[in-house]
């Protein structure tokens, strides 16, 4: 049987899902960090978005080396960073689905504590854990992006990249992905989701090296500026918190519907209350735009 293989149940047990694009400069080094895991991944699934550099080459190399098996799905369109992402974890078998940046390096012991994590809960889970902030070149910037969130009056509820997250398969068959035309980012509808229904573990390992470069997309860093109906020392809950910060015009009312529509469609028989709370939220932040423009 093969060794990314369930001895019990034939399918995978942790995948690593990857969104590709254009990497060639940082890549060779996430995959050598993901490689040198001190719990190596049962699969790596990458999706490459259409990329026109050496990237596709450097995945098929890493493929053919390692031991665990390495899926490398190319040449299909363009979908964007947050749709690749999604149908990479769509094309994962894992019970536990991680997702991984090109241009990060993982700290070796990643996988394992984030797996020792989840085997003590078994409710559909969402882990996100702390991390440090690197700069192109790989210096240092933050050793802790938890610390640098709590100096801006936020909490780790609003550490909401996805490269510091981990799902459950339960958590996905829970809530699915957002629609394409939604406009919300797969980042973004796990925080919210697994924030509001209690489904989220916040770990304050530092877990990677993210690395901002000015060319990635996930380079946003809340602050105070980026607040609109809360401040500081108000009282708000990080699930407030989370909509404040994130749904906004232009995307306001299709980030909005798409999250209404999993409320209505899944969110009662999860918890009625917490579903309820939720959508107060979204239509008073929604009302709360349209007047305020």
């Amino acid at each position: 049987m093969p060794s990314w293989r369930s001895a019990i149940t034939g399918r995978a047990t942790v995948s690593v899902a990857m969104a590709t694009y254009n990497g060639e400069r940082y890549l060779p080094e996430m995959l050598e960090s993901l490689a040198a895991q001190t719990r190596t991944p049962d699969e790596v699934v990458v999706r490459d978005d259409a990329s026109e550099d050496g990237t596709v080459g450097i995945l098929h190399a890493f493929a053919r080396r390692m031991p665990f098996r390495v899926e490398v799905i190319a040449g299909g369109p363009r979908l964007g960073y947050a749709q690749n992402f999604v149908a990479a974890s769509k094309a994962c078998s894992g019970r536990l689905v991680f997702f991984a940046d090109q241009d990060d390096t993982w700290r070796p012991p990643k996988l394992a504590t984030v797996a020792s994590h989840v085997r003590r809960r078994r409710r559909p889970r969402a882990v996100f854990h702390d991390f440090a902030l690197a700069d192109g070149d790989g210096h240092q910037q933050a050793p802790s992006y938890y610390e640098l969130l709590r100096e801006r009056g936020l909490p780790p509820e609003m550490a909401l990249k996805g490269c510091s997250m981990a799902v459950t398969r339960g958590f996905l068959r829970t809530w699915g992905w957002p629609p394409p035309d939604s406009h919300v980012s797969h980042d973004f509808w796990v925080a919210l989701l697994s924030t509001a229904f209690g489904q989220r573990s916040n770990l304050r390992e530092q877990l990677i090296d993210h690395r901002l470069h000015g060319a990635n997309d996930s380079g946003w860093i809340p602050d105070s500026s980026s607040r609109v109906f809360t401040s500081p020392g108000d009282g708000s809950s990080a699930v407030r918190l989370l909509v404040d910060l994130v749904l906004k015009p232009p995307w306001l009312g299709a980030r909005t519907r798409a999250l209404l529509d999993v409320l209505n469609e899944r969110g009662d028989a999860v918890d009625p209350s917490a579903a309820e709370r939720l959508r107060r939220l979204l239509t008073a932040n929604r009302a709360r735009h349209r007047h305020h423009s």
